[in-house]
């Protein structure tokens, strides 16, 4: 037997949409990726550059960021929740 409350309904109520703002949608990324992985890239890069001296780690940090962007280009939770689970696997153990 047919649901006869939802016969009563106009059409145009289920097709209603309410417009949501991009910004509230997309998330904030600096430099093309999220904000840990970028801290991380640039405090490991610091380290190595300053620390032991090897400038062309300075070529490879830059690799390594248009790498993580790319990635991030096609999911942007891709690098927080690998991070996530890097720390959180051994609870799971």
């Amino acid at each position: 037997m047919p649901n006869k409350t939802h016969e009563k309904i106009p059409k145009q109520i289920h097709e209603f949409a309410i417009p949501v703002h991009r910004s509230i949608i997309k998330r904030d990324l600096w430099l093309g990726i999220p904000f840990i992985p970028l801290i991380i890239l640039l405090f490991i890069s610091i380290v190595i550059v300053l620390g032991a001296e090897q400038w062309t780690f300075l070529f490879a940090s830059l690799i390594i960021w248009f790498i993580l962007r790319r990635i991030t280009k096609d999911d942007e939770w891709l690098l927080d929740i690998s991070i996530s689970s890097l720390i959180q696997s051994e609870e799971y153990r």
